[in-house]
């Protein structure tokens, strides 16, 4: 028997990738996204995780050629993804430059806000962690199967990769509630726990929380009826018929477990409309109904309905009472192209008579761009002068009066007043501002008096609202988590591994059972050498056992003995396991492959259980 190879001499990644983010995509990103932007370290990818890449890249590959969207395959190759290891963000971005789009690595779960803002400049937005191989089938954490594979290849369809930029732009006017971030938060931490915690009763807990986040809800803002479409198109979607579909959501196409559980009588089949958005979803748990497209048009079409039932296609009132409501950063969009950009602190008065109050802080642009920001709060009147005059006529009256140093009384059909010496501001929004000095303004039992030259907007009604910043120069996530990763050190990703003595072993044998591949008539001799430590030391081992049969199908070794011991062995430790790992559909996949028993061995499986679909 063959000695194994000693830890330097054994190739565990593949060909070399650059360890530093993709660049291509860069210029398109504005500042505030930069912090979620993180360096990919390819070579932090050991032996283990490249063996969980080739075996849920060559099932999926081999599975999708079928049941996935035709634009699927040629979109693996196009965006520079293969079974064969683990990508380099960098080299996706790139691959997926000829598309009009591009990628960046980010870690883990960040905001909703910064991914659908990624998304709508048409930038991927790439988590470098991988699954571990007791999550093959499924991971509720981001990682590069899904976000690599899963939602990469797709976009070579130009009109899917517009609804992907279109959802996002929607989605981020749509306006959230406090309740949103307290579910996002939920998942986001039993996500994480699902996939590396063995900690029962912090799994509970997590559980409880989430759904105790959910109750608390209520009515479904605007934000997550968003988030629900886009779950139920480019997370879980079909496109066909219900009877006849193919699969594109990312979710599928990245998942071992559902890419087969989808097609289960069990799981409904719905034609996608608006109503999907009113259908709630469990990120932890397979899908009891699925929503199919007629086409990728369609998704234009369906989202064109669910963003005229928003507040910013609604406009008016009704935009500004929704994002007092959202308590979030928003803008208001004024007569002129002028933009209020804060938090409004409350709205007075209604139906287009309103006094509009933004929190300390507000900023003023015109067509997107930045005029300044006012220190203190910000009061907007918002309505007819009394006469019925339209506010920006006062315009004319403000030069002589400025030039005479004259006091301006203004009054409101709504009972306000204003009074103020016009004066010139330290920046300029044509026809939109009227700059006061010694300002004085009054609403019924309350008085402001700004110091300073005060920016009184002018604006018979309200045209919009909606979340978010219109001026690129103000950050939609300024009060967020953004501001808590400036001026870090930009970590790199994956994140260093530590590993038991045992793990480490077997992280090497993987290394070894890897090179194998390339050795040739030497490579078997190497393979008998990991099966006998396997035997010895790892006998309940699965994920290397399947590696080695590989690696000996490849070598045209089929017939070999060595192919019998590890297929039977392999069986064996399907109902070791209780299906709690995707074996058998392992093994179906190696019959294709020319594994000599494979058809025996699928006809036997099929008479005791289905193939593995738990998460």
């Amino acid at each position: 028997m063959e000695t194994l190879p000693a830890k330097g001499d054994v190739d565990r990644n593949g060909p070399a990738s650059a360890p530093h983010v993709s660049t291509a995509s860069r210029g398109r990103i504005p500042d505030y996204l930069q912090p979620f932007i993180v360096d990919q370290e390819p070579s932090r990818y050991n032996a283990i995780d490249q063996a969980v890449w080739r075996f849920v890249l060559l099932q999926l590959h081999d599975r999708l050629q079928h049941a996935g969207h035709p634009s699927y395959a040629r979109g693996l190759a196009a965006s520079a993804i293969s079974p064969e290891r683990i990508p380099s963000i960098q080299e996706i971005d790139r691959g997926l430059a000829s598309l009009g789009w591009g990628a960046v690595c980010v870690d883990g779960f960040i905001p909703p806000r910064a991914f659908q803002a990624f998304q709508s400049l048409g930038v991927l937005p790439i988590a470098a962690e991988i699954r571990t191989p007791d999550h093959l089938p499924y991971t509720p954490a981001p990682d590069i199967i899904h976000e690599a594979a899963g939602h990469a290849p797709i976009l070579i369809d130009p009109v899917y990769a517009a609804y992907v930029r279109a959802v996002g732009e929607v989605g981020a006017r749509a306006f959230a509630s406090p309740a949103d971030a307290r579910i996002d938060r939920a998942v986001r931490v039993l996500s994480d726990l699902k996939e590396t915690s063995l900690d029962d009763a912090a799994l509970a807990a997590a559980e409880i929380e989430l759904e105790r986040a959910v109750a608390a809800l209520g009515e479904p803002s605007e934000a997550a009826r968003v988030a629900r479409l886009y779950w139920w198109t480019a997370e879980y979607g079909l496109v066909g018929t219900p009877d006849d579909y193919r699969l594109y959501g990312a979710g599928l196409l990245s998942s071992l477990g559902e890419s087969h559980f989808c097609h289960r009588p069990g799981v409904r089949k719905l034609l996608l409309s608006p109503d999907c958005t009113g259908v709630g979803y469990d990120i932890t748990r397979p899908q009891p109904q699925l929503f199919v497209a007629r086409d990728f048009e369609h998704l234009h079409a369906v989202l064109g309905e669910v963003s005229q039932t928003l507040a910013y296609d609604i406009g008016g009132s009704y935009a500004l009472s929704a994002a007092l409501t959202s308590r979030e950063l928003c803008t208001v969009y004024l007569p002129g192209g002028v933009q209020a950009i804060g938090k409004l602190a409350r709205v007075e008065g209604s139906d287009g008579a309103e006094l509009a109050i933004f929190e300390p802080g507000a900023a003023l642009a015109q067509r997107g761009q930045l005029g300044g920001r006012v220190a203190g709060e910000l009061p907007v009147p918002i309505g007819k002068l009394a006469d019925g005059a339209d506010p920006r006529r006062l315009f004319s009256d403000a030069p002589a009066l400025r030039d005479a140093q004259d006091r301006m009384q203004i009054a409101y059909a709504s009972g306000l007043r204003v009074s103020g010496v016009p004066c010139a501001g330290p920046w300029t929004l044509p026809e939109a501002v009227l700059w006061l000095n010694d300002a004085v303004i009054d609403w019924r039992e309350r008085r402001w008096k700004p110091s300073g030259p005060f920016p009184l907007l002018l604006a018979e009604r309200v045209v919009t609202a909606g979340a978010g910043s219109a001026s690129p120069d103000v950050s939609p996530l300024e009060t967020s988590e953004s501001a808590a990763l400036l001026g870090r050190p930009r970590p790199k990703v994956p994140k260093p591994k530590v590993m038991p003595a045992s793990t480490a072993r077997l992280e090497h044998l993987h290394a070894v059972a890897r090179d194998a591949r390339r050795q040739g008539a030497r490579g078997r001799a190497t393979l008998e050498a990991v099966h006998a430590e396997l035997g010895a030391s790892y006998p309940h081992e699965w994920l290397l056992r399947w590696n080695a049969l590989d690696a000996l199908i490849e070598l045209g070794l089929s017939n070999d003995p060595l192919v019998q011991q590890l297929e039977r062995q392999l069986r064996e430790l399907e109902d070791y396991h209780g299906g709690r790992h995707p074996i058998a559909l392992g093994l179906d996949y190696l019959s294709t492959r020319g594994l000599a028993t494979g058809e025996l061995a699928t006809r036997e499986r099929d008479t005791k259980r289905p193939p593995a679909s738990k998460r």
